[in-house]
């Protein structure tokens, strides 16, 4: 029986219809929360795949997109790595292929009827996130809390479109919607809205499990999806350089030229698709397309991604030169100041892992900076003039506002959700940004006064400068030098160098305040002030080896 305008209370199922996909996209958002937080510390290593070649990326991007539950931050992501040169765009296209393939994943998981046990997946979701002892249980609760709601979302949106399925205009809408064009419009549209292509696929399923969407469809749907969901990383990539602008454009022409590709050719497609999909003969009608079409759009998902993928991935190169062609890099320009940082990447804070990693680069740019003054300081502090102690000066400045903005990151990286593990790091991390802005300070003050008061009263340090003098400042610098490199690259055995060199430096400070003491003539007055100020250098030095020390310490935790 047909029912008419008169019987449909839209305002209950608008009500339905929109707390059903606010509930599906706080669910995603939870069950992302937790997949990031349990898996964000494995992407590194996933990561680190990709430079093989392009199907190891392919894979990669895949697995990332898996884990993290959204291809949009893995394209997000990709965005960050090409702009700060940790990544080249030839690496990235692969992975967003990959990325696309990763995606289908949720979809797959939604396409499954599991009303039954939605209850039992938020009560025990619920009790594992709020009472959970360890931090992995909070996390598994706060996953299976989200996908309980994600599944509740799907049957909210069912149920305020069950009405529909005998309302004559709202089917013959869903006959137009087999026009390919209106479908793919249609679909792009709204996925750029929610910006969520996975909310999109809840929807359509949501309406396929209620016998209202025929899957040619469908079909036009799931493909204007891929299209739309290109919107959240053009978005991230506007204000960066031109080559993360590329990025962006790679994937719009990958999921644009795999529409144009299965365009023409939705029947052949819908045949395929219900050919490898469960089907219900038995069934007639509403109730067989309520059956048999969510599992068929899931597969028309994959199977787009994965076929697109599969012809596409030999193409990269030339889809890469039209990315360049269509975003011409930028002309060369002036060197980049040194307190700019260039890895603190903000689309890198949603996964805290690898934000982590992000700063552990830019804190071993500054430590290459701070360990440049000292070596430079140890030439000045002998012969330095005043143009060269204004120059040192100069770049503290630009030190002092690089090891700003880390702080400041990871005070708002310090705001995400993040493991326990990854509140120490953070710790550590910042510990690492004092100890240098330490040094810094005994270089750019300390000594620097050392200088000035050399020069205003006309005094030669270079007297006092022998062979266990150079011999304790170059300890000092190659034991700082160590230091930094394990900035980046955190090793145990290293730090443990850099710590154990206490005993030697002390020792060769000591041979050098001898040394000093032994040239030092009571009876000349300039040649006292020589020694104080000589001693002075040396304990300063024995400073900057402490912060070493520091520094080493604090590494070996991250």
């Amino acid at each position: 029986m047909k029912s008419s305008i008169s019987d449909l209370n839209f305002v209950h199922m608008m009500g339905l219809l929109v707390g059903g996909l606010a509930l599906f996209l706080f669910g995603l958002e939870l069950m992302t929360g937790g997949l990031k937080a349990i898996a964000g510390s494995r992407m590194q290593t996933v990561l680190g795949t990709l430079t093989a070649n392009r199907l190891r990326g392919v894979l990669a991007g895949a697995g990332v997109t898996a884990l993290l539950n959204s291809s949009t931050i893995t394209t997000v992501l990709m965005v960050g790595f090409v702009s700060t040169g940790l990544m080249t765009l030839g690496q990235a296209i692969p992975m967003i292929m990959g990325a696309n393939i990763g995606k289908t994943f949720t979809a797959q998981l939604i396409a499954f009827d599991l009303s039954a046990i939605t209850p039992f997946m938020l009560a025990i979701g619920f009790l594992l996130h709020a009472f959970g002892g360890r931090q992995l249980f909070r996390q598994l609760g706060g996953i299976l809390l989200g996908f309980g709601m994600l599944f509740l979302g799907i049957e909210f949106m069912g149920d305020a479109t069950r009405p529909l399925r005998t309302f004559q205009p709202f089917i013959d809408i869903m006959q137009d919607m087999t026009n390919p064009l209106l479908g793919i419009i249609v679909g792009a549209v709204f996925t750029a809205i929610v910006q969520s292509s996975a909310a999109t696929l809840g929807i359509i399923i949501a309406l396929a499990s209620e016998g209202l969407m025929p899957l040619e469809a469908g079909i036009a749907l799931v493909l204007g999806a891929n299209v739309g969901t290109v919107g959240t990383a053009l978005l991230s990539a506007i204000g960066k350089s031109a080559e993360a602008l590329q990025v962006g454009v790679v994937h719009l022409l990958f999921n644009v030229i795999g529409v144009l590709l299965f365009i023409f050719i939705i029947p052949q497609l819908g045949d395929f698709v219900r050919a490898i999909s469960p089907s219900y003969p038995e069934l007639a009608g509403v109730e067989r397309l309520a059956a048999e079409t969510p599992r068929q759009v899931a597969n028309t998902h994959t199977v787009f991604s994965v076929a697109s993928t599969l012809i596409l991935v030999w193409f990269t190169g030339p889809i890469g030169r039209l990315a360049r062609l269509i975003v011409p890099a930028a002309p060369p320009s002036q060197v980049q100041p040194i307190g700019d940082p260039i890895y603190l990447d903000e689309n890198s804070l949603t996964v805290p892992a690898l934000a982590l990693q992000r700063v552990r680069l830019e804190l071993a740019r500054l430590g290459e900076q701070v360990l440049e003054t000292v070596r430079r300081e140890a030439v000045l502090v002998v012969n330095g003039k005043v143009d060269d102690i204004s120059a040192l000066l100069e770049q503290d400045k630009q030190i002092e506002r690089l090891a700003t903005a880390i702080l400041h990151y990871i005070g708002r990286l310090s705001q995400e959700e993040h493991s326990a593990k990854e509140s120490r790091q953070m710790v550590d991390l910042a510990q690492v940004v004092t100890s240098l802005e330490g040094i810094n300070d005994v270089v750019t003050t300390n000594l620097v006064s050392v200088n000035q008061q050399r020069l205003a009263e006309g005094i030669d340090l270079s007297l006092l400068h022998d062979e266990h003098t150079a011999r304790f400042g170059q300890a000092v610098i190659d034991n700082l030098g160590r230091a930094v490199e394990i900035i980046g690259a955190p090793d145990t055995a290293k730090a443990s160098r850099v710590v154990a060199a206490k005993a030697e430096i002390e020792g060769l400070a000591t041979a050098a305040h001898q040394s000093v003491l032994t040239k030092l003539r009571p009876e000349d007055k300039a040649n006292v002030i020589n020694f104080r100020l000589a001693s002075d250098v040396i304990e300063q030095f024995k400073q900057v080896a402490r912060f070493s020390r520091a520094i080493a310490e604090a590494t070996q935790d991250i």
